[in-house]
């Protein structure tokens, strides 16, 4: 039994690996190990807070996880409100499962994580010819990413855990028919054989005749359209890694002495190979059950000492340990920490080949014998220089970036009205840029585009006294500070700048209004004598293959009346005229609709999965009296082109 437990905690790696990323990465521990302390409340689950600190480590870790799939990501976007929100629901989310763990008392059996195990390839190929582990290239790999088993193996047990809960919520929904998931891609995949006839404004700008007068007046209806937006010109600095690493050079000595002063973390503990015969007793069971075993454990002692080569297989008859009974008593190689204390401190004071006296531990009474010893080892410097570079470079990183952050605060403070003694005091490029908006244009990425900055730019400070921002912070390890030089505000546009654009507006708008009429007017002919319409060859579509008609088109097919065929529509295209729709019939999917719809059913299965689980986090929320502390971020309103 105590190797059992001992050996299968390293069992959950290769399963949450499953759950969580589909490479042996380890991503997450480190949210996982560091947002465990108390927080100042952003929120709370069943009266326990989160932190702004806790907040804060989480979309710090996101943002990583995001980086390292996607390392052109927009630095903008991840530092969005919508992004750190969206980290504070993943971490209520989690302490949620926890505290529902924990109020349920989720267990994970130890036969379900050895099993998961081995569907790991990086950890299964430690085992040997033997099928044991290799307890010192596990610890090695642990290592590697900076692990210890202890922390890395709660994390992953909490994780499994939580899976208990998610698996039950997907295995309600395990007996979901196919054909749920087919009804719900019907109204996609379902078809319409359509006729349709348009009216496009084109065909009428010829109709459309305008004077100086009539455009004016347009003009006067229409002056919101014509607006100069506001304008800035702004001079601004940026703190960043290559700006820290310019500043603060490093040396390999830097990196060797570093090193010297944090070769722990590098080196490879003691471990110890010892094979044990345990005889299992609670240790608060009653004396008598106590005494019972220690006397069985007594004779085994005595036998094995009068014959110590008859250790295997004493303990292959007599220990009650399953998981090393079959080798013997082996217990592999380990660590002092890895093993409860009594058997710890007898099974390193031992000396290869000696036999311990008996060891009472929680499990049982013990009888140890010491196999093998590695010694501490510190790997010499060449041959982890790489990864003590790394750490070394992200350390003074932090280091320095923390401090010269707050150099350039104090610079910008004594000068609001100036970067250019920031610039030469930080060794910073003072850089300008002209027409910067409020509003970032679309799909823009750069720097000067962030919400956070545009949002201090615009404020009455920067624009009425000209003073810079405050030093903000856009993502990790990216520091702006901006300051507005001169600023033209938002403006109506005069008619004559504008004389050139309102004669094609002013047509083209009178000619959608010529095709609109025309087509309602054709419309309500056809609708009383459908034998009348003369249209267009039928066509089939459907929301999943629109067939090139226009999306107003499908979606009034789609809506039309399917209890009075034939049946006409009348539908508006903006800025291009009018459409005419006839429904002739209903149909159900064709073939290629049909493999369509095979193909996304287990996706559908999968969404309805996830529906249910959502659902079911939204009544622990109520359970477990979540409270959310700031408000949500509060999207872009829709325009018309995103309806």
């Amino acid at each position: 039994m105590f190797d059992y437990v001992r050996k299968n905690n390293k069992l959950l790696t290769g399963l949450m690996m499953l759950f969580i990323i589909p490479s042996f990465v380890f991503g997450g521990f480190e949210v996982y190990r560091r947002i465990s302390g108390p927080g100042n409340g952003v929120a709370s689950i069943d009266g326990q807070p989160i932190s702004q600190q806790e907040w804060d480590e989480a979309h710090r870790h996101d943002v990583a996880q995001i980086r390292a799939s996607q390392p052109d990501a927009d630095a903008a976007m991840l530092d969005s409100p919508y992004v750190r929100y969206a980290a504070l629901e993943r971490l209520i989310e989690q302490r949620l499962i926890a505290a529902a763990i924990q109020k349920f008392h989720m267990q994970v059996s130890d036969q379900s994580v050895a099993q998961a195990l081995m569907q790991i390839p990086e950890i299964a190929a430690l085992r040997g010819a033997d099928g044991k582990m290799d307890e010192a290239k596990y610890r090695q790999l642990l290592r590697e990413n900076n692990k210890t088993p202890e922390d890395f193996e709660a994390f992953v047990r909490t994780q499994l855990s939580q899976q208990q809960i998610l698996q039950g919520i997907s295995a309600s929904m395990g007996w979901q028919p196919a054909v749920l998931s087919q009804e719900v891609l019907r109204p996609l995949l379902e078809q319409r054989e359509v006729q349709v006839s348009l009216f496009k404004a084109a065909d009428y700008v010829s109709q459309v005749s305008s004077t100086e007068a009539d455009v004016q007046a347009w003009f006067k209806q229409h002056a919101k359209q014509y607006v100069a937006p506001e304008q800035a010109q702004i001079e601004y600095l940026l703190l960043d890694e290559a700006a820290i690493n310019k500043r603060h050079p490093h040396t390999e000595q830097d990196v060797k002495a570093w090193y010297q002063q944090n070769s722990a973390h590098y080196s490879q503990p003691e471990t110890r190979r010892a094979s044990h015969i345990l005889i299992l007793a609670d240790e608060a069971a009653d004396k008598a059950t106590l005494d019972a075993a220690k006397a069985k454990a007594q004779a085994l002692l005595t036998e094995v000492k009068a014959k110590p080569e008859s250790f295997a297989a004493l303990a292959k008859k007599n220990s009650q340990d399953p998981g090393s009974a079959a080798q013997g008593g082996d217990l592999g190689f380990f660590i002092r920490e890895k093993m409860v204390k009594p058997f710890a401190d007898a099974a390193f004071a031992l000396k290869k080949g000696e036999i311990s006296e008996i060891v009472q531990s929680k499990y049982g009474f013990h009888i140890i014998q010491l196999q093998d010893i590695k010694p501490a080892n510190t790997p010499a410097f060449e041959t982890v220089k790489a990864r003590v570079t790394q750490d070394y470079q992200q350390e003074q990183s932090n280091l320095h970036f923390a401090n010269d952050t707050r150099a350039l605060a104090e610079e910008v403070s004594k000068n609001p009205l100036s970067l250019k003694a920031a610039a030469e005091k930080l060794g910073l490029t003072l850089q300008t840029a002209n027409g910067i908006s409020r509003q970032p244009a679309a799909n823009a990425q750069d720097v000067l585009s962030h919400p956070k900055l545009l949002k201090a730019l615009f404020a009455a400070q920067s624009l009425d006294k000209k003073h810079a921002t405050e030093v903000l912070t856009l993502a990790p390890n990216l520091i702006a500070v901006g300051r507005v030089v001169a600023y033209t505000p938002e403006r109506a546009k005069t008619y004559d700048e504008v004389k050139s654009q309102l004669a094609q507006d002013y047509v083209q708008a009178k000619a959608a209004e010529l095709a609109q009429a025309a087509g309602a007017a054709q419309l309500k002919q056809w609708a009383a004598n459908p034998q009348q319409a003369q249209m267009p060859a039928p066509v089939l579509v459907s929301k999943a293959q629109p067939a090139g008609q226009p999306q107003a088109v499908v979606s009034a097919a789609m809506h039309a009346n399917r209890g009075k065929l034939p049946a006409f529509e009348g539908v508006n295209i903006a800025g291009q005229g009018y459409a005419i729709v006839r429904v002739n019939k209903v149909l159900e999917p064709d073939a290629a609709a049909a493999a369509i719809q095979a193909q996304q059913v287990p996706a559908v299965q999968q969404a309805l999965m996830q529906a249910q689980s959502l659902a079911y986090l939204e009544s622990l929320k109520k359970v477990l009296n979540v409270k959310i502390n700031v408000p949500a971020p509060a999207f872009p309103a829709k325009t018309d082109a995103m309806q």
